[in-house]
């Protein structure tokens, strides 16, 4: 599993309606949003690294989405130790 923490800069006026739609995706979950900075901050579930990037890759195709930035992330093996 994979766990990351991102920025979704988007424009200022548009941070409700980025944050709505990046909650509705499966996985995501948002923490917080700047909206005089034009900044959601979310983390994202996935089974692994290359679906995370996927998952976050797409968050792009949001109108008025600027970029996003990872902040953290974490990964663990399901299968250390068996």
């Amino acid at each position: 599993m994979t766990i990351s923490s991102l920025i979704v800069e988007c424009a200022p006026e548009a941070c409700d309606a980025v944050a709505a739609e990046l909650s509705m995706r499966d996985g995501v979950e948002v923490h917080g949003i700047d909206a005089k900075q034009g900044k959601v901050v979310v983390t994202v579930e996935a089974d692994g690294i290359d679906e995370s990037h996927r998952i976050a890759s797409d968050f792009v195709s949001i109108d008025t989405v600027r970029g996003v930035d990872l902040v953290y992330a974490n990964f663990e093996d399901d299968n250390l130790g068996k």
